[in-house]
């Protein structure tokens, strides 16, 4: 009995921590995914736009020419299909080391692999 009101003591003491919002703890050490280096995790945010041809996740504050290929994105009911569907999402993940030529046709200088989703909002959807 003494176990689990301890217990129950100390579910109340970490549930407010997550209540407010605090990331989850974060692997610092580097990764090889398909062969590719990747960083260490780390938390994006911005907005993520995907089509059938397209992953593009642009963080916030970034440029336009800072555009990244997301991998890791497990379509929702009503991707794809010739619709254009636009995110706003927070996760968790890694971006290659090193820039290249990435996703469609090439066409961005490195991807970032969502390891674990936090939040996605709809924003545009046809």
């Amino acid at each position: 009995m003494r176990l689990l009101a301890l217990a129950a003591v100390a579910a109340a003491l970490v549930a407010p921590g997550l209540a407010a919002g605090q990331d989850p703890p974060l692997d610092a050490r580097p990764i090889t995914w398909r062969g590719l280096q990747m960083g260490p995790e780390q938390v994006f945010e911005g907005d993520f736009t995907n089509t059938y041809d397209t992953s593009a996740f642009r963080a916030d504050g970034a440029a336009a020419g800072e555009t990244m290929w997301l991998s890791g994105w497990e379509d929702r009911p009503g991707d794809g299909g010739g619709i254009t569907r636009r995110y706003h999402i927070r996760f968790v993940g890694r971006r290659t080391v090193e820039a290249g030529k990435y996703g469609a046709l090439g066409a961005y200088p490195h991807t970032v692999l969502l390891t674990r989703l936090l939040t996605a909002r709809l924003l545009i959807g046809n």
